[in-house]
């Protein structure tokens, strides 16, 4: 099959080399090439990476009338800059895809896709980091930044960079086989079982809203985070009528008071895990709840895995 590394000014050198090597690696293995891989940019020349490097071409996509898979490597540190640039590529996209093409993004490379038009109303995913940036600029997108992997109408999207390795492992059971995949994963030590990236997402606090009322209400959550509190009474504390603090807490953070309150608890969790020896009972009341069980049911949906995982996962060898 015909595969278009779509290479872009700014793209991850990583995500692009990484692509290349491991659908190599899958040519290699397989009784039979499975890709027939091309790299185009938009005008054939090389293009300058994230740290400067350069990267060949060789085609312009004006010379590929028809692929039948397009790669999109991501744009970790450089999002914000390649941004302005992805609609030069939407004509090219609209009409790959109009022909049968499947097109797919690493990481970042959502946005690229989001500028097409070609997600509207469809389900996909990108980095964690980026999801709420991406939700303010594509609303009609129904995104999910748990999943590692989405696919929606021939439109596949992936997580973080690491998610990238997921991405080629579908690409090559879906037009390989599956022991082509199995048999990729074992030889390139390549761990094929993930299915979220829930459990990597480090939570950063909205605070950059510019209403200094809910301001207010965030930072004494922070202080006391671990008391019992009812919602409700939050509002009178600080001068607000229930209905209006609500829609006040939603419109500035994104959340609702609840749930900013239990993301905030759970954050405060991850990290007695990851830094202590404290057990879960102990945890659990230092974050403010009381049954350590339906915590551990909480913290499992959040965050995608059990508290005692979650500590192996993450907590230094040392500890």
């Amino acid at each position: 099959m015909h595969l278009t590394l779509l290479l872009t000014d700014q793209c991850s050198a990583a995500s692009a080399t990484t692509a290349l090597e491991l659908l190599t690696a899958a040519n290699m293995f397989a009784e039979a090439p499975v890709f027939d891989v091309v790299t185009a940019s938009l005008d054939g020349k090389p293009v300058d990476t994230l740290r400067g490097q350069t990267l060949q071409a060789d085609a312009a996509l004006a010379d590929i009338a028809h692929t039948d898979l397009v790669l999109i490597p991501g744009f970790l540190f450089t999002l914000r800059e390649a941004l302005p640039g992805f609609g030069r590529y939407g004509d090219w996209l609209r009409k790959q895809h109009a022909q049968g093409a499947v097109l797919a993004s690493m990481c970042t490379a959502t946005f690229m896709l989001a500028e097409t038009g070609l997600l509207s109303g469809a389900r996909a995913t990108t980095h964690w980091a980026f999801a709420d940036l991406f939700r303010r600029r594509y609303p009609d997108v129904r995104m999910d930044e748990r999943e590692n992997l989405c696919e929606d109408n021939r439109l596949i999207t992936s997580g973080g960079a690491t998610a990238a390795m997921d991405l080629l492992l579908h690409l090559m059971r879906r037009y390989g086989s599956l022991e082509l995949a199995q048999k990729c994963s074992r030889y390139l030590l390549i761990d094929h079982a993930r299915s979220e990236q829930s459990v990597y997402v480090m939570w950063s606090m909205p605070k950059s809203h510019g209403d200094a009322d809910i301001l207010r209400v965030q930072n004494w959550l922070d202080e006391h985070y671990d008391q019992p509190l009812l919602i409700d009474a939050l509002a009178p504390r600080f001068g607000f009528g229930v209905r209006n603090f609500m829609r006040r807490f939603k419109e500035a953070t994104g959340y609702t008071p609840l749930a900013y309150l239990q993301t905030l608890r759970l954050e405060k969790a991850k990290h007695l895990l990851e830094s202590t020896r404290m057990s879960l009972d102990s945890i659990t009341l230092k974050v403010g709840y009381e049954d350590s069980n339906s915590f551990r049911r909480l913290f499992q949906q959040r965050v995608g895995l059990l508290p005692a995982s979650y500590r192996k996962k993450f907590q230094p060898r040392a500890a």
